[in-house]
């Protein structure tokens, strides 16, 4: 079998597996970027010169928001449920 040489992935799954790394249980949770962006001009020589901008992605953020983002947002609660151990007797506890 040949391995993967690319994984698409959704904001979603992205969402998910953040909030389960972090061990979030609760909440409604999206994705954030932060980018920068610089005016310059661009062009393979001075006659060619045009106005341009360059866009870097500074970084990526979870944000808890109180309503969902179709496609961005999930709800914690539901991708990451809180686990309880039970006692000898059977009764839960955290």
């Amino acid at each position: 079998m040949a391995s993967a040489t690319r994984y698409d992935i959704s904001f979603e799954e992205v969402a998910t597996a953040l909030v389960r790394y972090l061990d979030i249980h609760e909440g409604l949770w999206t994705i954030g970027t932060s980018f920068q962006f610089n005016g310059k001009n661009i062009g393979t020589d001075k006659k060619e010169m045009r106005p341009g901008f360059i866009g870097v992605l500074n970084q990526m953020n979870l944000v808890r928001v109180t309503e969902a983002i179709p496609g961005l947002t999930v709800d914690a609660a539901l991708v990451n449920p809180p686990v309880f151990a039970t006692t000898a007797k059977g009764r839960k506890t955290n």
